[in-house]
């Protein structure tokens, strides 16, 4: 599940930007949570902690549980995340806790299993969406989603429509995107266009020729004696 990924948090202390730069020089990680009623707490993470559960660890990005040292734990959505222009270092996230009786909006890592029928006979499986975009209680919403492309062919396309979700959980799109397609190689594809050609080719050479139509039979001329009569 995706409140599974749980964030130590510690209060902080509102200061300067110089208080906050030495807090990221101490391997610390400054962040605000809002609440629903507009009220902020400002906190602080390990940066470490944050870069694993942000980077390093496999499902949801977007929904933690933040427990707060001396405080309570809620769960929450990254609302905002700042990242250096250069270093790509985090510098600032901004959290909102949110109700866990209420649906929220999410993007969910999606993963493909199975063998694809295509692949079998040569072609290549591309995966173009990495992400959906689901609707759900927080504590239903999962660290993955899994869709099985084992029946896709040669040249067949996954859409959005057609992975299957939880009871639980709404798809949210507002285009029915493809999620994954077979690939014909361009060796595989001519391969199978000569062999088309080839037996194209056989079956026209196997065909009896069309018996010639016969000539029509010349009328006979009628002679003046003939005419006369």
């Amino acid at each position: 599940m995706g409140l599974s990924t749980t964030l130590s948090a510690a209060p902080r202390k509102v200061g300067s930007s110089n208080f906050a730069k030495r807090l990221r020089c101490s391997g610390r990680l400054p962040a605000v949570c809002y609440g629903e009623g507009g009220e902020s707490q400002a906190i602080e993470f390990n940066y470490n902690d944050v870069k694993k559960a942000f980077l390093g660890d496999p499902g949801n990005r977007s929904l933690f549980t933040v427990a707060v040292e001396g405080g309570e734990s809620f769960p929450a959505l990254v609302k905002d995340l700042q990242i250096h222009p250069v270093s790509r270092k985090m510098l600032h996230v901004d959290f909102l806790k949110i109700d866990p009786g209420k649906k929220v909006t999410v993007k969910v890592p999606l993963t493909l299993f199975g063998k694809a029928l295509g692949v079998e006979r040569g072609g290549q499986i591309l995966q173009s969406e990495r992400e959906i975009t689901v609707s759900g209680l927080p504590a239903d919403i999962p660290s993955s989603i899994s869709a099985d492309v084992s029946g896709l062919n040669l040249g067949q396309t996954m859409h959005l429509s057609q992975v299957e979700l939880p009871d639980t959980l709404t798809l949210v799109k507002v285009v029915d995107l493809p999620v994954a397609v077979v690939n014909v190689p361009k060796g595989l594809k001519a391969e199978a266009e000569a062999s088309a050609a080839a037996e194209a080719a056989s079956a026209k050479a196997a065909a009896p020729a069309k018996a010639a139509a016969p000539a029509k039979a010349a009328k006979p001329e009628k002679s003046k004696s003939d005419k006369k009569k």
